[in-house]
């Protein structure tokens, strides 16, 4: 046992060193793309694997393994990742000559600018009345006000049951709910909220209000407790790059409140807090710690012992057709929770068992392509990165670029296809390059068009002005 206590502390040290030389800085109130995903690893893999590989195996997860093994090929795979994937963003950065620390301080401290502040304010209420529409419509068709629910449940209400009703409603077709529900509405709110931030005008805070309560609505409209959080936690970082960071207090405050409101929404939600030991593993540390390792050494477990290698099937359909692979879509988490989750799946609350983006890989391609998914992973976070310190330093890119670190550090814990093809990252890396060469487009048709050019002036005698 002491061995093994010593693998675990000596992996966490290099782990962490490794991660300071990738992220340029661990300060809580500089987070970026790289210590965000360290930090998501640290809580919701790294501790729980470790307990588990010393010897905790009371989660309830723990309980369906086939093979003993699985538990320590789990944890070394852990270990593996918590030394290559910062290790591969320490190496990019010395082939392509980075000063990733250097950078990263420069463009915090660089001033926020902004133009076409009237244009962008039109844009942003156009396309967000159209997107609230949609949330209204959707709203209606669930039949009842889901953020209403959640506060007051009525007596008997099975959540479970509701969500996965919820999750089968569509609105004309899937991406109607996906994109400009489930990502409009939260980007157009991030955006307004920068503007508000940089601008400090009463107009702005009015439609950022009203953009975060509808993003809030949104986040919890399929009683789901953790995308509210993490879309507040996207706001904290907008306020980190504006001001160039904030103090660790403030994060820490804001780390208390988002576990008070965890807590307050399983009260609401029927958990009793007052069951006994058994709390430490089924309540939200439970959740937290465990599960997603759990799901993780059912991976293990269950490939290729029970299911074959999936060779690249849990890539989108759009991907398969594109690769030429063989046979249908299935993601690995999907067959893991039929195969260990039957019971929810025979009630109809079962959905998919998400994980580490290893144990996706690892179902897929096996330990050589699990191995190249880190090598794979750390060029990509440390190149996006990089990319993001390089970006022109304005509301639309700090919201856009706050968004994808929030979603690229999460997609770590849900698999690892969607780093090859996911349509929203695309979406808003597509942003980023529209944003990028709007300017000229508009300076172009301002020449042309005689309405866009009289706005054109009011937005220099209103920059006058100011």
């Amino acid at each position: 046992m002491m061995i093994k206590e010593m693998v675990v502390v000596a992996g966490l040290i290099l782990s962490l060193i490794l991660f300071k030389k990738a992220a340029g800085t661990l300060n809580i109130g500089k987070i970026n793309l790289i210590s965000y995903t360290m930090y998501l690893f640290l809580l919701q893999t790294y501790i729980g694997a470790s307990l588990v590989y010393l010897g905790d195996h009371k989660h309830y997860t723990m309980k369906y393994m086939i093979f003993d093994q699985s538990f320590d090929l789990m944890y070394y795979s852990v270990l593996l990742t918590a030394i290559l994937l910062p290790l591969t963003v320490v190496l990019f950065y010395a082939v392509c000559r980075i000063n990733i620390r250097q950078s990263y301080e420069a463009y915090l401290e660089k001033p926020v600018s902004s133009r076409h502040e009237r244009t962008a304010f039109f844009l942003i209420s156009g396309i967000g009345f159209v997107c609230c529409l949609c949330l209204l419509v959707y709203i209606v068709k669930i039949g009842y006000f889901p953020l209403l629910r959640l506060l007051r449940p009525s007596a008997g209400f099975d959540f479970g049951t509701e969500r996965q009703r919820i999750s089968r409603i569509v609105i004309f077709n899937s991406y109607i709910r996906n994109i400009v529900i489930g990502m409009f509405i939260p980007l157009l709110s991030y955006m307004a909220f920068a503007y508000a931030m940089v601008m400090k005008r009463f107009w702005w805070w009015a439609l950022t209000a009203v953009l975060i309560g509808s993003s809030i609505v949104s986040a919890t409209v399929n009683f789901e407790k953790s995308p509210v959080l993490f879309y507040l936690f996207v706001l904290l970082l907008i306020v980190m790059y504006v001001r160039g960071g904030i103090p660790r207090r403030a994060v820490v405050l804001f780390a208390v409140l988002m576990a008070g409101t965890i807590v307050f929404l399983y009260v609401r939600m029927g958990y009793n807090f007052s069951s006994g030991d058994s709390n430490f593993y089924n309540g939200p540390i439970g959740r937290t710690l465990f599960t997603q390792v759990g799901t993780l050494t059912m991976h293990f477990d269950l490939f290729p012992a029970v299911f074959p290698f999936l060779g690249g099937r849990s890539l989108s359909p759009t991907a398969l057709k594109l690769f030429g692979i063989q046979g249908g879509y299935v993601r690995s988490a999907k067959l893991v929770m039929d195969f260990y989750g039957s019971e929810k799946v025979y009630d109809g609350t079962g959905g998919v068992m998400n994980t580490f983006f290893l144990g996706e890989a690892y179902a897929n391609f096996g330990f050589v392509g699990m191995i190249l998914s880190i090598v794979y992973m750390g060029v990509l976070f440390g190149f996006l990165f990089w990319g993001f310190t390089r970006l022109k330093k304005n509301p639309y890119n700090i919201a856009i670029g706050a968004m994808l670190t929030s979603k690229l550090a999460l997609a770590t814990q849900g698999g690892f296809t969607d780093f090859i093809y996911n349509f929203q990252t695309y979406l808003l890396i597509f942003l980023i390059v529209f944003g990028h060469f709007a300017p000229s487009v508009w300076k172009w048709l301002t020449r042309r068009i005689p309405p866009l050019k009289r706005l054109e002036k009011l937005e220099r005698k209103a920059a006058g002005g100011s």
